[in-house]
């Protein structure tokens, strides 16, 4: 009896700017039992390599549709996302589908963590004021960071490791999220998100780090940073949306609040003339935490494990569950 042959995996990969040639090539030459279709990054390429597909990987949201999903029909089985936010891709097509959804949540956590304590940092030690030309006798005393509390929502693959500098710096570190995480040495405390007005409080620097949910959206408003000491300093990195902008821009002016960094903003970006830009107390990158040396490599690594137990019919990395939203 001659043995059954199994149709190879057919596999789009998108070929964006986070995904070099040679990454490409390295992933056909991986699994020769796979069949990889590469597309360009337009949405007319990816639309006409799309049918019979099993596998998307590395598809920009820009170029992720439903029209896309329809195309690729009822054979495909996985999609796999580069970054770490994905509330845009979840769209009822996908969350409703029986397709796995992976992303690079937790691999981003280093550069990010890095990230959140450089702004941190520039605000303890009043390097936004120096920038702007302030003489050292007109600025507030720098902030020691030693025997703070940092007080950080979600602790997952960012948050863990902003505790893990946190803790360094000789912080005490309290983590707010919904799931229960390791009892590490970094983490002092873990609080459900029911408490987040309890204990803001006790906070010398809250780290917004958590993903953007339903639960999450806007946590922080006005009656967050009304909870919040006068001397306490607002650093986001992770969505724009967990943070309701008006209230946070009201807390600085009246100065409920000394000084706010932030990496992501809901709009993003923030229009040239937001009263935000024009604020002493306030550092603005353009979203750049999740950039590093090695973030493409980690994410490529990621890709080819995935691909591996794809292939093998293992259960992939880095899974999200798509009611949640993370």
């Amino acid at each position: 009896m001659s043995p059954t042959i199994t149709e190879a995996k057919k596999i789009l990969v998108v070929t964006s700017p986070g995904l070099v040639p040679e990454w490409a090539e390295q992933m056909q030459s991986l699994r020769p039992d796979a069949e990889f279709v590469f597309s360009k990054d337009n949405i007319e390429s990816v639309l006409e390599a799309a049918p019979g597909i099993n596998a998307m990987v590395n598809c920009p949201r820009l170029l992720f549709t439903a029209e896309v999903l329809r195309q690729a029909g009822n054979s495909l089985e996985w999609i796999h996302l580069g970054g770490a936010g994905c509330e845009e891709y979840l769209i009822p097509e996908l969350v409703n589908s029986e397709i796995t959804f992976t992303n690079g949540k937790i691999i981003q956590g280093p550069e990010v963590a890095d990230h959140a304590m450089a702004l941190y940092l520039c605000l303890a030690r009043n390097l936004n004021l120096v920038m702007r030309g302030y003489a050292y006798n007109e600025m507030p005393r720098p902030i020691e960071l030693r025997k703070k509390t940092a007080v950080i929502i979600g602790v997952g693959g960012i948050g863990m490791l902003i505790a893990e500098r946190a803790n360094a710096f000789g912080m005490t570190v309290i983590g707010i999220d919904q799931e229960f995480v390791p009892m590490t040495s970094t983490l002092d405390r873990l609080c459900p998100q029911e408490e987040l007005l309890d204990v803001l409080p006790q906070a010398d620097v809250v780290f917004m780090s958590a993903p953007r949910t339903d639960n999450t959206y806007q946590m922080m408003n006005n009656d967050s940073f009304s909870a919040m000491q006068p001397h306490a300093v607002y650093v986001s990195v992770s969505r724009g949306t967990t943070t309701d902008t008006d209230a946070l821009t009201k807390a600085l002016k009246s100065k409920t609040i000394r000084a706010a960094g932030i990496d992501v903003s809901d709009p993003e970006p923030l229009a040239q003339d937001h009263p935000l830009r024009s604020m002493d107390n306030v550092v603005i990158s353009p979203h750049i935490a999740g950039l590093s040396d090695f973030n493409r490599q980690r994410s490529f690594d990621l890709i080819k494990t995935n691909i591996g137990r794809y292939l093998d019919n293992k259960q992939l990395i880095n899974t999200v569950d798509k009611a949640r939203g993370y």
